[in-house]
């Protein structure tokens, strides 16, 4: 017989015990998970800048292969005379976003547009989710082939001079133009105007290609949920503050600091050539982010840059020219206003900007 002792039996946690482990452990989770969400929007803020990034090379190769930047609508050769062919008019012509495909990675794209031909299924390829053209942080509710990025389109030949744009407005002119004689022009409402193009070689000579946004994120929660990079891009209704295609970031309108625009100046053309007033409109002509504090643009020379939430509104409306000596009318009366007085606002919205 044995006289080494019997083990010992563990007794089992006392209730004082798991609770305090458990406090413990739901402690460190709590300290945890705010750093975890930190690390996850810093990840989803990379990858949105990267994204930009690969938008801008697009957009300066292109350049450099053209020598002219595309237009924020273009006529794409087959796709507008069978569409126009078809009595398609409305869908004849093609944003930017179309013509960078090819030096986005997405040639097989842009070939099914370059080679339309009528009666193709267009929703096949209009809903296709292109991951560089959307921002990892952007709303979850997002639709068909959605777009977060916009580019620089300065008053968006809102203010015309006689039949040519303004150039020295934005980056991306109208290269379909409005004349009621091209084959493919829906109506004859408003002024008519020459097709135009720019080019980075231009917006260098003049205001620097280091100081003019290129491409901005617009993706807060004053953005429509439904932009869509195939979306057809609608000509621009002179002098009537409109926002004519929402690829675009525009000017600030006229106003009085913090006001919106006046009934009567507010229009957008998502749909229509003429679009049905709208109190919220407005916001789609700035840049905004789901990113904390501001939101992520491309300059003109391709270097990115986080644009904070509180820039003043003459200081954006700066980075938007391309040639300061040749504004609009439009951009030069707010600016001046600005000078007198008029004060700043917020024009990156973010959560404190939409009404609880």
């Amino acid at each position: 017989m044995s006289n080494s002792p019997s083990p010992r039996r563990r007794s089992a946690f006392t209730l004082v015990e798991l609770l305090v482990t458990i406090s413990i452990i739901g402690v460190l989770v709590g300290m945890l998970l705010p750093a975890l969400s930190m690390a996850r929007e810093a990840a989803r803020r990379s990858s949105c800048m990267n994204n930009l990034s690969q938008i801008g090379k697009a957009l300066i190769t292109y350049d450099a292969d053209k020598t002219v930047l595309p237009g924020w609508r273009n006529p794409l050769d087959t796709l507008t005379s069978q569409r126009v062919a078809a009595n398609d008019k409305p869908n004849a012509l093609v944003s930017w976003t179309v013509m960078i495909l090819p030096f986005f990675d997405q040639r097989e794209i842009y070939d099914w547009h370059e080679t339309y031909t009528n009666g193709a299924a267009v929703d096949d390829v209009a809903r296709k989710r292109i991951p560089g053209y959307v921002c990892p942080s952007a709303s979850s509710d997002l639709r068909g082939g959605p777009l977060t990025y916009m580019g620089n389109g300065g008053t968006g030949a809102e203010t015309l001079n006689g039949t040519d744009q303004w150039r020295g407005d934005g980056v991306f002119l109208d290269a379909a133009g409005n004349a009621a004689t091209a084959a493919w022009h829906i109506s004859t409402s408003g002024s008519a105007y020459n097709p135009a193009r720019g080019s980075l070689t231009q917006v260098g000579a003049a205001d620097g290609a280091g100081c003019t946004l290129l491409v901005a994120e617009r993706s807060g929660l004053t953005a429509p949920t439904d932009a869509a990079w195939a979306a057809r891009p609608l000509p621009a209704q002179p002098n009537a503050n409109a926002v004519v295609t929402t690829h675009l970031i525009l000017h600030p309108p006229q106003l009085a600091a913090g006001q919106e625009p006046p009934a009567g100046k507010r229009t957008v053309n998502p749909t229509a050539e003429t679009a049905p007033l709208s109190t919220t409109d407005w916001a789609l002509r700035f840049p905004s982010s789901r990113h904390p504090g501001g939101t992520g643009v491309v300059f003109c020379d391709g270097h990115t840059r986080f644009l904070s939430e509180k820039i003043e509104p003459w200081v954006y409306s700066q980075m938007l020219t391309t040639n300061r000596r040749l504004r609009s009318p439009r951009a030069t009366q707010w600016e001046r206003y600005i000078g007198e007085g008029g004060g700043w606002v917020h024009y990156i919205f973010d959560e404190n900007d939409v009404d609880k």
